[in-house]
């Protein structure tokens, strides 16, 4: 599971170079992931991470859907 993890994590900061709209959604549901995978494996240390990762990206989806309407 924890491959499967950094591979999506890999694949989002990816896109982001590459500066795809879609990848703060990827980014938004890989930590959806990353919560269950944190809970099933009773590694709490992980949740702080997911909450920053999860606000960084909603708050780049907000910022980039902006941009593109404001055009």
């Amino acid at each position: 599971m924890a491959w499967l993890l950094s591979g999506t994590s890999a694949v989002m900061l990816w896109m982001m170079g590459n500066k795809s709209r879609y990848a703060p959604w990827v980014g938004l549901g890989n930590q959806v992931l990353w919560t269950f995978y944190a809970v099933s494996t009773k590694q709490w240390g992980l949740l702080p991470g997911v909450i920053l990762y999860a606000v960084i990206h909603a708050r780049n989806a907000w910022k980039w859907n902006r941009k593109e309407a404001l055009q």
